[in-house]
């Protein structure tokens, strides 16, 4: 391979996207590179939907089980291991294969990450203030009135991003969204110094992906995710809070061991917020540029080696 190509597949949660890099695995000297915020974590296996031990251990992913339960973990911290993990791929003259649905690592991996402006203490503070006033529902609100695009790719529920997108707006003026795209740092590109081919893999039938959703979900609790929670949260300085926790189907399974609500309504509740996960996963890829999109079908491997192998 004289030219350092990189391929990167993403897509909505449950759409196949690992069932295809094992596919392509066994055709292509190429190196698995997982880019998924969950998977990341040791112990959380079922929720995270992780490929098993076995599958592992004959197929290797990079950037799985690389940090424990109770630690944090940045995107400024994941472009670090995946260029670490693109380079050792380069050098054992294999295709780095990026794979996952965590759509703001592709993001800042792709594009560079933006250097925000400082933020004046008293203007942080108000913001804080509010967040405690109204929560985070509310201010999710406020954000979608001052930046409608920043609000699509931020969850109501991811408070620190929404917070930092209110004190840039309130620093400067300035949509969080636009001071993103006009402030990437473009020495930090990916793409600066390889070829990179971005697929992305979408559902052929939007409401079987909703079903398979709900199927998957519900066969996860029948194979022990509640059980696999109650031991996460017995691990030293694990709790709730913990950036682990607040991952869809984990956090709802916390608030069902705390007595907030019943069985069904926690599945309810975990299945609602996986398909508002994927719809927010294809508004990212719908918004992108330089992606080609690919439909779920029984050619699909054979269309993406055949691309792979027309790039080398």
């Amino acid at each position: 391979m004289d030219k350092r190509l990189i391929v990167s597949i993403m897509g909505p949660t449950g759409v196949g996207k690992t069932d295809l890099a094992i596919e392509l695995y066994q055709q292509i000297p190429i190196q698995i590179i997982s880019v998924d915020s969950v998977q990341i974590y040791k112990h959380m296996n079922i929720g995270s939907g992780k490929p098993s031990s076995d599958t592992l251990n004959k197929f290797p992913h990079d950037l799985i089980n690389i940090i424990e339960p109770s630690d944090g973990y940045s995107t400024a911290k994941f472009q670090n291991d995946c260029r670490g993990s693109i380079k050792d791929a380069f050098h054992s003259d294999k295709l780095p294969l990026l794979v996952g649905g965590t759509m703001m690592y592709f993001d800042h991996l792709i594009n560079g990450i933006s250097k925000l402006p400082q933020v004046d203490a008293e203007i942080r503070a108000d913001v804080e203030e509010e967040f405690k006033q109204i929560g985070s529902e509310e201010m999710h609100n406020y954000l979608k009135r001052i930046d409608l695009a920043a609000s699509l790719k931020i969850h109501k529920n991811d408070s620190q991003r929404i917070k930092r997108a209110i004190e840039v707006y309130k620093s400067t003026g300035k949509e969080f969204s636009k001071w993103q795209s006009e402030q990437r740092k473009e020495t930090s590109k990916l793409v600066k110094d390889s070829k990179v081919i971005q697929l992305a893999i979408k559902p052929k039938d939007k409401e079987l992906h909703r079903e398979s959703i709900a199927k998957r979900f519900k066969e996860m609790i029948e194979i022990g995710l509640i059980d696999e929670v109650e031991k996460l949260l017995n691990m030293p300085k694990v709790d709730k809070d913990s950036q682990s926790m607040k991952s869809v189907g984990y956090r709802q399974v916390c608030e069902f061991l705390e007595g907030d609500s019943s069985l069904d309504v926690m599945i309810e509740k975990a299945i609602n917020s996986t398909r508002q996960l994927a719809k927010r996963q294809m508004t990212w890829i719908n918004s992108w540029e330089k992606l080609i999109i690919l439909e779920k079908n029984s050619s699909l491997t054979s269309s993406v080696n055949k691309l792979i192998l027309e790039n080398i």
